[in-house]
């Protein structure tokens, strides 16, 4: 928990802060582009990180085997691990929101419905995918590996951390299919109003089929550890 809250805080000081009001677009600027990516960085690191290494935790003390004496169907335990890390979620985001508010502003499309539905999709779609990754049949250190590599490689090539601009155009390219990348293209675009062209609104549509995989997936595999 606290490193999902220091990361992006620290982001902010360093980098946020010192170009915060630099316009990069006419009526835009710096932080208006940026705050989506803190949002979202604190929602898929307690997701991809926070949730897998957390079932590792249970599988590897026994819990799991006695959640499985129990006359809870596996249901009930998900919407209850969701129910809990959407608490810390909640909890992480509003810091982050307090901390940029208080100093820079933040924009009225924040409360819009479309945003808040976007935001909504991304933790759907990352509790599936850290679920799964969770559920795997690995030993708690591979799944503390395996989460902090997918999360950072997703992160660093989403352009949360800084502007891909500069990279190859190859592999500029192959990062336009990172899913992270797409939630914070459309979620940046809503925020900042810059825009969200059909092409990035069809690519969330991938995130239905990987979402359903991953939920059904990281439940099955579940109940085999129990």
């Amino acid at each position: 928990m606290f490193f999902s809250l220091a990361f992006p805080v620290i982001m902010y000081v360093f980098i946020g802060i010192p170009y915060a009001s630099n316009e990069v677009a006419p009526g835009v600027r710096f932080i208006d582009v940026m705050f989506p990516s803190l949002i979202l960085t604190v929602i898929a690191n307690l997701l991809l990180m926070g949730m897998p290494i957390y079932l590792a935790e249970l599988r590897s003390r026994g819990i799991d085997r006695r959640y499985a004496t129990l006359p809870l169907r596996g249901g009930h335990f998900v919407i209850a691990l969701l129910l809990s890390t959407l608490v810390l979620i909640a909890g992480a985001v509003a810091v982050v929101l307090l901390v940029v508010a208080a100093r820079d502003g933040v924009r009225s499309e924040l409360w819009s419905p479309r945003l808040l539905l976007i935001m909504a999709g991304s933790i759907v779609w990352l509790s599936a995918l850290g679920f799964l990754i969770g559920a795997l049949r690995v030993s708690s250190r591979t799944t503390q590996a395996l989460s902090a590599a997918v999360f950072f490689l997703m992160f660093f090539g989403s352009g949360a951390a800084m502007p891909l601009d500069q990279l190859p155009e190859i592999l500029k390219r192959i990062l336009e299919w990172n899913p992270l990348k797409q939630w914070l293209d459309v979620m940046t675009g809503v925020y900042a109003g810059t825009g969200v062209s059909s092409v990035q609104w069809l690519r969330l549509l991938m995130a239905l089929p990987v979402t359903a995989i991953g939920a059904l997936g990281g439940l099955r595999l579940w109940k085999q550890r129990g």
